[in-house]
């Protein structure tokens, strides 16, 4: 009971959702006792908030807190890349001391990939989890900017690995695209020691996810863009703000303070119902040239990654789109990237799995039914004995399905699926909050 009860919590933890030397650390300091209690179990390591400099795309310095997960005989070091949070500071994966916590204004930060963490560290792995730029630091957090993103990781790397330590980079969704870091780091450290890469459900290019997906949480991820790239680049600001209404450029300003948990909520309406013309953001885009440069200046797939790079995608992902990642995996192997390229079923999705089929869930349920197998090929590219890496280019026209998961069986993953159902039907209907006023969060 003590073993389906610790597989159960770990479902519930992650099925909910979306060249400058390191500076000297500036703190190190154990996370709250509260944070140890709900994932206390035996020989857990103890996590340590800490903090560290980047280079941003413009070339200036920038602080970045980050988790650290230390442990002894080690096989290596995961240098993690979190999915879509929010841009709020108190939204940062480190200022989450337990799974669900209220922060600022009621706004829920949920630590959803903290259960993928304990994985990783319960697999042998040392794990630094970084907050990216701006996301619990001063400014606005850079969303989905490739070379903030992939130095914020690489930087993460640099921080925490021991001299000559193996390390992988992993991300899925934001984190995906921040894997950008696999791109760069041949040039930006090449020093360290980068085995291997795993690249989940990559937002890899910005203008084609806006394009291509179907979710109705996609309005409120492109305001996180939008708000993203209007801090970054004067002229992105000054074409999107001449296209907003009245209502979106106060939503977009909501947007800038939001967790991801409450973003439906705040930004419930299509990208359309925010803009004069009543066109979206990939229309916009598509009709000015400037929004279109900056959104294809953030495209993965142009530069080789310089380590085995496992790809991920579900074909029926709602929110971030198959498609784009598919044509991600072929612009590597065009490129000479070393590459692997899966697509997962994940049957739950299906109206007649219970909850399942929630919007958005095609897009999240890899996360936690995919965690193991990932688990897997990292172990494989870490082992000095193994066989060797073997690419899957060219991609077919008609990719296999790698992975078929039968979600209607009652099992934990099952009751997970479930549990993610619920939790993002409250999040679109911004029951978070309410829950929080009535005590049953904190």
């Amino acid at each position: 009971m003590k073993h389906h009860w610790s597989k159960l919590s770990l479902t519930l933890t992650c099925a909910i959702a979306l060249g400058a030397t390191t500076a000297p650390i500036v703190d190190a300091t154990p996370l709250s006792s509260e944070s140890l209690s709900s994932q206390r179990t035996t020989q857990r390591v103890q996590p340590q908030l800490v903090r560290y400099e980047t280079t941003t795309e413009d070339g200036s310095r920038a602080p970045v807190t980050a988790t650290l997960y230390d442990t002894p005989d080690a096989k290596g070091l995961v240098a993690f890349a979190p999915g879509t949070r929010g841009l709020g500071d108190h939204c940062a994966p480190s200022n989450s001391p337990a799974v669900l916590r209220t922060a600022h204004q009621k706004s829920v930060n949920i630590d959803y990939e903290r259960g993928i963490v304990r994985k990783l560290v319960d697999a042998g792995y040392r794990v630094i989890v970084t907050d990216y730029v701006g996301l619990g630091t001063p400014g606005t957090h850079t969303y989905l900017n490739r070379v903030d993103q992939g130095h914020a990781v690489i930087d993460a790397a640099r921080y925490a690995a021991h001299d000559g330590e193996k390390i992988a980079f992993w991300g899925y969704s934001q984190g995906g695209g921040a894997s950008a870091a696999a791109e760069l780091v041949a040039d930006y450290a090449p020093e360290l020691n980068v085995v291997a890469a795993f690249v989940g459900a990559p937002p890899a290019d910005p203008l084609a996810v806006l394009e291509q997906a179907t979710s109705k949480r996609i309005s409120a991820v492109a305001g996180f863009a939008a708000v993203s790239f209007a801090s970054t680049y004067p002229d992105f600001r000054e074409a999107l703000y001449a296209e907003l209404n009245e209502e979106g450029v106060d939503t977009l300003e909501a947007l800038s303070n939001a967790c991801m948990a409450e973003a439906p909520r705040v930004a419930p309406k299509p990208f359309t119902e925010y803009t004069k013309s009543g066109e979206s953001l990939a229309e916009l885009a598509q009709a000015n040239a400037t929004l279109r440069a900056r959104l294809d200046q953030n495209k993965l797939g142009r530069v080789p990654t310089s380590m085995p790079t496992l790809v991920l995608t579900n074909p029926a992902d709602d929110l971030v789109p198959s498609p784009q990642v598919t044509q991600l995996a072929r612009d590597y192997c065009s490129v000479g990237a070393p590459v692997e390229y899966r697509a997962v079923a994940m049957q739950g999705v299906r109206p007649e799995a219970p909850f399942a089929n929630v919007d958005g869930s095609a897009h999240t349920l890899p996360l936690y039914l995919e965690s193991s197998n990932a688990i897997t090929w990292l172990d494989e590219r870490f082992d000095p004995d193994a066989a060797a890496f073997t690419a899957t280019c060219p991609i077919p026209d008609t990719p296999p399905i790698q992975s078929d998961h039968l979600i209607l069986q009652y099992t934990n993953e099952t009751i997970g699926a479930i549990f993610l159902g619920i939790l993002g039907v409250l999040s679109a209907v911004g029951m978070g909050a309410w829950m929080v006023g009535t005590g049953l969060m904190r």
